[in-house]
């Protein structure tokens, strides 16, 4: 596309300096041109094409692009007209053409290279950060193989290092927190809420349960407020500090206990619907798809060629994410609309999860079916819920609306904020984690890519998911290549916001992906494989990767 762009503006210069007198042509030849430069304006870790859009020509030389030099300050380095710019700041570029006669022209353009908000660091818990007040000074702070490690020097009093973490509460409950951690020293913690205390408690050597309560107040009408829990250790004795898990429960007004809440009020569609067409490798004549309608109210499925089998309805269909999560031993209803356009059976499956799933019940559904609902409980585990609506033993189309989820209150709520870590799975192989990366040492590599791969935290996409950028830095003993991609949390590949087959060297280098968009609130994870056919002809490699970070791509979007 560019090609022929530029060879239509040659085409054009020519067609100019034919229709000119033999001086006009000569004093126009007098030094080629360079067209199509512009200003440009990029996030940092990203590369731009200088030469996209851009030409060098001359009368007698034609076009001689290829010719053009181009220099960037503070200095860069250009290769075949690409730049990568790491830091943030202002540059300027300078093209420069020299013909055959020795005629020069130049051009000048301007970079502005601008930093993004950071979502999620993975060099602390998932929603969790640490801070120091007067000569207190953080050592350590991070992902350590498994743990998080927090180790800090300097300070004097409790509020001189400071374990924050914002929960969303409800307001008039009365929450309890227990904060599990390991302590080299012993002492005192004080724990804050929003600043204010809310407790102290006594620390000793070796693991500790902290145990304290908070009730939010409520601000107006707010049902709901967002409390930041700080809890604040002193440094007396150069304390080092694992935290090993956080957990809260709070509990129900006997008023609310046993009553049932709606949990999918105003449900939208938008986003949250995913078809599934398994044509068995193409020996089953399947086909179909499904959707949300423009403004979210329904979800569509439309099966056009069906299989023979009624045994295969499960082949054709499509998953419906609540975005909703399943609480254990908890009383759920779920109920809807449905309308078929055709004759014949379908089914809708009430279910635990995309992939791997449990399903509580299966409606037996037709053309008559205008309302459906089940009750299920929820015993022993965790998950969310799915939708699946199946006809792929049958042609037809299916909209489900007016979704309605119900949950039945029991006494109290438990919830668990996870310490979690990056986790290596897979054969011949070691990984190592500190400061939101980790090292793998492969001493032999697998023939398929995800038999030897690593894992990250997960981390909740809201909103567009395009609005999220991946970046990291890496490097490797050999030159291997990888995938890294980021599926739905959970094992399952479906939706996934970004895949990309990267090459590694022994030099550093810095990566950014744009998420595309599949879809959104839910969770997801970063995944590296390693294996491959062609990595196979090396051995012991060390791959080290490094400042891993979820970024958004325009912050002041509605994430």
């Amino acid at each position: 596309m560019k090609k022929i762009a530029l060879i239509a503006i040659f085409a054009l210069l020519v067609v100019l300096f034919t229709g000119c007198s033999a001086d006009a042509v000569v004093q126009q030849n007098g030094k080629p041109s360079v067209v199509g430069v512009k200003d440009f304006e990029c996030i940092v870790n990203t590369n731009i094409d200088f030469l996209d859009g851009v030409a060098a020509l001359d009368y007698e030389d034609g076009d001689i692009t290829d010719l053009l030099e181009i220099n960037v300050s503070p200095e860069v380095q250009v290769n075949d007209g690409w730049a990568y710019f790491s830091q943030v700041g202002e540059y300027e570029v300078n093209y420069k053409i020299t013909d055959s006669d020795g005629n020069v022209a130049t051009k000048r353009s301007y970079v502005d290279v601008v930093d993004r908000e950071t979502y999620m660091s993975f060099k602390m818990p998932n929603g969790f950060s640490a801070r120091t007040n007067g000569n207190a000074r953080i050592v350590k702070s991070g992902m350590e193989n498994g743990a998080f490690k927090l180790h800090a020097n300097g300070g004097e009093v409790a509020e001189d290092v400071m374990l924050d973490h914002t929960y969303s509460m409800i307001c008039g409950y009365q929450y309890t927190f227990t904060y599990v951690i390991d302590s080299s020293v012993a002492g005192k913690v004080k724990v804050l809420a929003d600043g204010v205390d809310c407790a102290e408690l006594a620390v000793k050597v070796g693991e500790n349960r902290l145990v304290f309560e908070h009730t939010a107040n409520k601000v107006e009408d707010d049902d709901e407020a967002d409390v930041e829990i700080s809890v604040c250790f002193g440094c007396l004795g150069d304390p080092e500090l694992t935290i090993k898990s956080v957990d809260t429960e709070y509990f129900y007004p006997e008023n609310m206990r046993g009553k049932e809440v709606e949990r999918a009020e105003d449900f939208n569609f938008a986003a949250r619907v995913t078809p599934r067409i398994d044509d068995d490798g193409g020996n089953i004549d399947l086909k179909g798809n499904a959707w949300s309608d423009n403004d979210g109210k329904e979800a569509c499925l439309e099966i056009t060629s069906a299989s023979d089998n009624p045994g295969d309805i499960w082949r054709g269909g499509m998953f419906i994410n609540t975005g909703i999560a399943l609480k254990k031993d908890t009383n759920y209803n779920v109920s809807f609309d449905i309308s078929a356009e055709t004759e014949g059976n379908f089914e809708v499956v009430i279910q635990n999860k995309q992939w791997d799933e449990h399903k509580f019940t299966t409606l037996a559904c037709n053309e008559e079916s205008e309302h459906e609902s089940a009750s299920f409980n929820v015993e022993g585990f965790e998950g969310s819920l799915w939708i699946y609506v199946q006809s792929g033993a049958n042609v037809n189309t299916i909209r489900l609306s007016n979704l309605s989820v119900k949950e039945t209150l029991g006494e109290s709520e438990k919830q668990n904020y996870p310490i979690e870590d990056f986790v290596a799975s897979g054969e011949a192989a070691v990984m190592t984690t500190e400061d939101g990366g980790f090292v793998f040492n492969v001493s032999e590599f697998a023939a398929t890519d995800n038999a030897q791969q690593v894992t990250s935290p997960s981390f909740f996409i809201a909103g567009s998911s395009a609005n999220y950028v991946v970046t990291f830095k890496a490097k490797a003993s050999a030159p291997i290549e990888l995938i890294i991609a980021a599926p739905v949390y959970g094992g399952a590949w479906d939706p996934t916001i970004m895949w990309e087959r990267i090459y590694l060297t022994d030099e550093e280098q810095a990566f950014t992906f744009f998420c595309n968009g599949n879809a959104s609130d839910m969770l997801y994870m970063l995944v590296w494989q390693f294996g491959s056919v062609n990595n196979q002809r090396f051995s012991d490699v060390t791959i080290e990767i490094s400042e891993i970070k979820i970024s958004l791509r325009n912050g002041e979007s509605d994430v």
